[in-house]
């Protein structure tokens, strides 16, 4: 007698929630946020609704899974920057050319990762909840550009305006670069003349 047996298909949940959240980025540049929804996640995932809800219960669910992945994808972007980059290796202004630099939409993953926040922008004007999604992402990038300023400080560079102020000039010009890439107005070269050449005027040596 010859037994026959099967093992078990091993379901990766966590990849299978990272397609259907990749399937979720694609509809909200395709047709933005309100047009998010189970039904329409099914449909371009080839799921079921019954499976989709099995990974993203809500609608609620769906994007805060869509936002949340915009965070993480920054939090790679900023660990990847090179160790030599990275203090105490790098001077204070190059480590924060180095950190801007990383969050601008040049290449095709950060593209996209800034066209869904974009959106995620727009609609949080008049959604508390996804405006409160949204200050996690930008609490976190400040509070390491505060961080590398006064480090500058502790290492006798002079931060002009202070290290929060500061930093969320810096942050700003960052959200407008983007903007600017996207629109296509600029060019990513440019993007890092203006990075740098703002770095410089926020910092000055003693």
């Amino acid at each position: 007698m010859c037994y026959n047996f099967r093992m078990p298909r091993v379901v990766d949940h966590q990849q299978r929630r990272d397609e259907l959240v990749a399937v979720v980025w694609q509809l909200i540049v395709s047709d933005g946020l309100p047009g998010i929804t189970i039904r329409r996640v099914a449909e371009r995932s080839g799921w079921s609704s019954g499976a989709v809800r099995h990974y993203l219960p809500n609608r609620e669910a769906i994007l805060d899974a869509a936002a949340g992945r915009v965070g993480e994808v920054i939090e790679q972007r900023l660990r990847a920057v090179p160790p030599s980059a990275q203090p105490p290796s790098a001077q204070p202004r190059e480590a924060l050319i180095a950190v801007l630099e990383a969050l601008l939409p040049t290449d095709e993953v950060m593209v996209l990762a800034s066209k869904v926040w974009l959106a995620f922008v727009g609609q949080a004007a008049s959604d508390k909840s996804l405006a409160d999604a949204q200050g996690i992402v930008y609490r976190d990038l400040n509070r390491l550009l505060v961080e590398l300023l006064q480090w500058a400080e502790s290492t006798g560079h002079r931060v002009v305006g202070g290290p929060r102020t500061a930093a969320a000039q810096l942050q700003a010009l960052v959200d407008g670069l983007t903007v600017h890439l996207l629109l296509g107005q600029i060019g990513a070269e440019r993007a890092d003349e203006v990075v740098r050449d703002s770095v410089s005027a926020v910092i000055a040596v003693e």
